[in-house]
């Protein structure tokens, strides 16, 4: 396993990592020339759901290597379910989130998953878009970022490199602003070893790729239905019916039939028992 000497890892010192202050002020200026918006509030682009389909099966060798170790060895020895690993290619489209429900709840309410682009010209100076213009590993505090959106996350984002030395995606973990930062930065940088490792054992063929399957849960979840899709699948899960669980929650059947289409999309499932086997695998009726 990957962190079988976790206790023996050292706080990283984070503070050669931080952006000079140089560095910083000529991303601001490139955000004012593209009058990208100090105040904004909530992420201006996303993909479509077309789009996002096209842009994980382009991802696939990243997904396939990197976020098993995200998934089973990174997140699980985080201090704060709430702290967030954004995984994105390389060109700065996020592929994968994962954090506690509440979070990514939080996250999705700005415009924030699969498909979100966080260059600089979209959403000003952070992390990911500082990462993508050095390619290096960098940490950024809250008060540095461009936007509002961001004022209370401080962030690391590193470069994931494949088997030839090219860089195909970025890890980025963000947390409360100045929260944990050294002991992070020491996980995630014995994760992105580990990971591009994996990607030099990875010998897929172009073949193998088009054949290999992405889990649904992989990209697109991981557990993260809103309030009212896990109240929905909590009471299906209790044998209620569509016009019985329309009335619990004093929605019309049609609103209720939505819910379940959406529930359906983000587990990957066709049918109910399906979707109530994926969401005890999911561990959604834990939360």
């Amino acid at each position: 396993m990957l962190f079988e000497k976790l206790k023996q890892l050292k706080k990283a010192d984070y503070d050669k990592f931080l952006i000079p202050s140089q560095i910083l002020e000529a991303s601001y200026k490139r955000c004012r020339d593209k009058r990208v918006k100090a105040e904004l509030a909530q992420m201006p682009r996303i993909l479509s759901h077309p789009e996002v389909d096209k842009l994980l099966e382009k991802s696939k060798l990243l997904l396939l290597v990197a976020w098993p170790v995200i998934r089973e060895d990174l997140y699980p020895n985080f201090t704060d379910e709430d702290q967030l690993i954004i995984l994105c290619n390389h060109e700065g489209y996020a592929v994968a989130l994962m954090s506690s429900p509440k979070a990514l709840e939080l996250c999705y309410s700005m415009n924030i998953g699969p498909g979100t682009c966080f260059r600089e010209e979209v959403c000003g100076t952070n992390a990911i878009a500082l990462a993508m213009s050095l390619g290096k590993t960098v940490v950024i505090r809250g008060e540095q970022h461009y936007c509002r959106l961001f004022k209370d996350w401080s962030c690391i984002a590193a470069p994931l490199r494949g088997p030839g030395g090219d860089i195909i995606g970025y890890l980025d973990v963000s947390m409360g602003s100045e929260e944990e930062l050294g002991n992070t930065l020491a996980l995630v940088q014995l994760a992105v070893k580990y990971i591009e490792e994996k990607m030099g054992e990875k010998q897929l063929s172009d073949e193998s790729l088009k054949r290999a399957v992405i889990l649904p849960e992989n990209p697109l979840n991981l557990g993260l239905l809103t309030t009212r899709e896990r109240e929905v699948i909590r009471l299906m899960a209790g044998g209620q019916t569509i016009s019985e669980i329309a009335k619990a929650m004093r929605i019309s059947r049609e609103t209720v039939k939505t819910y379940c289409k959406r529930i359906y999309k983000k587990l990957g499932v066709n049918r109910k028992s399906d979707c109530l086997k994926k969401a005890r695998e999911l561990r959604l009726f834990d939360e």
